[in-house]
């Protein structure tokens, strides 16, 4: 019985598991277009209909998150799975009465219908070969984040208390300006604290710069390869 099941869960080549496949994620779209609908003042009228509806999701998005535990040949290793964790997500808030509607995040269940595409494989291999190289990177970056902080603090804290109260609130400087972003919702007033800026701003163009060339390379090597 749980093979059968899971077969009709997961078989993509079964008809069965399409057809279960698409309805979910039309379920999964109506939600996502019923939670828009709700930030509407024009539709605050309807707002009863669109609460009643939720409960459908809910109970169909339950009933298909047990079927698949029940059915799952490993069911530790299916609740903790990606899927498994992005379902008990969106159901969690609801059944213990947190603020929080998560429902949405299922949108994320769109990816598995392009798990096997050749082009979703060239990315996910693409990322794989340069997975350390970016690691790397990713600590320095978060090394460079503390030092922007911990530097423009010290130079405008005792200018602007009320923008760089501590290191933590200088946080949001350094990552507006690493990322290149630049709101310019708080900026350096200083003198010490201009040229600390002009430093970091150019050393943000690497932080951009060299994913992209990482990325960008690993890419190339794939398409050289097929060749």
């Amino acid at each position: 019985m749980r093979a059968k099941l899971h077969f009709y869960l997961t078989d993509k080549n079964n008809k069965y598991a399409r057809m279960i496949d698409g309805f979910i994620y039309l379920i999964i779209l109506i939600t996502v277009f019923d939670h828009g609908l709700q930030t509407m003042v024009s539709m605050e009228k309807y707002h009863v209909i669109l609460d009643d509806w939720e409960l459908v999701p809910i109970v169909l998005f339950s009933i298909e998150y047990i079927l698949r535990v029940y059915a799952a040949p490993n069911r530790l290793k299916y609740i903790f799975s990606f899927w498994g964790i992005l379902d008990s997500i969106a159901l969690i808030p609801y059944y213990f009465g947190l603020p929080a509607d998560l429902r949405e995040i299922r949108v994320l269940r769109f990816i598995s219908i392009f798990k096997y595409d050749p082009a979703i494989m060239n990315i996910r291999k693409a990322f794989n070969d340069i997975k350390k190289e970016l690691i790397i990177f990713s600590i320095l970056t978060v090394f460079l984040l503390y030092v922007a902080a911990v530097g423009i603090y010290h130079f405008e804290n005792p200018a602007q208390p009320e923008n760089f109260a501590d290191i933590f609130h200088s946080m949001w400087w350094a990552v507006a300006t690493l990322t290149t972003v630049g709101y310019g919702d708080i900026y350096p007033i200083t003198v010490g604290g201009k040229i600390f800026s002009s430093i970091i701003v150019f050393i943000s163009l690497g932080v951009v710069a060299v994913p992209a060339g990482l990325i960008a390379s690993a890419f190339s090597g794939i398409f050289k390869n097929k060749e």
